[in-house]
């Protein structure tokens, strides 16, 4: 596997880790660890994929939902943590749907989410070739997003703090 292969499924598998959890996220969790072998990321992962393996029936939806949709410092919307809920956001999102169109990403708002949305954002780095859209939105707006949610007050066994620095690994 090439690295910019490697680098798209990874992207995509955190995508898919950092949506709402409608089905068993364990598959996924695997592969993510899988993807990311040999690296500090893949023992934060562990930790995740132990415990969705062990998760009652949607315990997970209940933890995704307190951890991102009940805490407004780590909401999943990187708009949010570099603009505030101000008009500021706005401007953001409507940027960012412009680059989104000027790259020809068309898939950037699955099941109604905003384009700020970190899954969003991550299936739009995954998608498009390197560029100064692309590395801005990941230097600039990102990467300071996660460190937020990363500094954000959670239970330090939650397992979703794993997948965040994880990513965070993964992207630096």
């Amino acid at each position: 596997m090439t690295p910019t292969e490697r680098r798209k499924q990874v992207l995509d598998a955190f995508a898919e880790l950092l949506t709402y959890p409608a089905t068993d996220p364990v598959p996924v969790a695997r592969r993510c660890r899988h993807l990311v072998a040999g690296r500090d990321s893949e023992k934060q992962l562990s930790g995740f994929v132990a415990h969705a393996e062990r998760a009652r029936p949607h315990e997970m939806e209940e933890l995704f939902s307190s951890t991102f949709d009940l805490d407004p410092a780590c909401a999943p919307y990187v708009g949010h943590h570099l603009c505030g809920e101000g008009p500021q956001r706005g401007v953001f999102m409507a940027r960012l749907a412009d680059v989104y169109r000027q790259d020809g990403f068309s898939d950037g708002a699955p099941r109604g989410e905003l384009p700020d949305h970190v899954a969003v954002v991550l299936r739009y780095l995954s998608a498009v070739p390197e560029g100064p859209a692309r590395q801005a939105l990941l230097e600039d707006g990102l990467v300071p997003a996660l460190d937020k949610m990363l500094a954000a007050p959670l239970d330090p066994g939650n397992v979703y703090r794993s997948v965040l620095a994880a990513l965070r690994e993964e992207v630096a």
